[in-house]
């Protein structure tokens, strides 16, 4: 039997709390307000800041990132922003890159010489990564390969 705890401010009975630990306490599900308070922790400089823009208090919002479905969706939201920031780089390379190469036309010699540089230390970059990324490949499918051999050993 479940024990009724009074609240603070009527002296009403309510049911406890489950657990923070309880795998089933949100059902694998958010809640409306739980869902309300991620936008606040992204947009917040701090957890304090966003436990007080969602109207949560600070315990409870902690107490939120500790159970799996509220982290494991703050977390997809944090990488929608990421990535979406990432897309908006790749628009604007090929105006940087366009304006790079209008500098190597400019009338002062300096400015020429530094932009020149800075142009082979960006293709240099681009060549080592492209580099890595074959070797990485190449290890990965030789590990693949190997996999039912040892497979098999065992």
């Amino acid at each position: 039997m479940e024990t009724m705890k009074r609240t603070k401010s009527n002296g009403s009975k309510r049911k406890p709390k489950p657990a923070a630990a309880d795998p089933g306490a949100l059902g694998g599900e958010l809640t409306a307000r739980q869902v309300k308070t991620i936008p606040a922790i992204l947009e917040a400089p701090s957890i304090e800041a966003a436990a007080r823009t969602a109207g949560v208090a600070k315990s409870t919002l902690y107490e939120w990132i500790r159970q799996d479905p509220f982290r494991l969706a703050l977390e997809a939201a944090r990488g929608d922003i990421y990535r979406e920031g990432i897309d908006t780089l790749k628009g604007a390379a090929r105006k940087a890159a366009g304006r790079l190469i209008e500098l190597l036309d400019s009338k002062n010699e300096n400015t020429r010489r530094l932009t020149a540089r800075e142009i082979l230390a960006l293709s240099m970059k681009v060549e080592e990564t492209q580099t890595l990324e074959k070797r990485l490949t190449a290890v990965e499918e030789a590990l693949d390969a190997s996999e039912p051999a040892a497979r098999g050993a065992k």
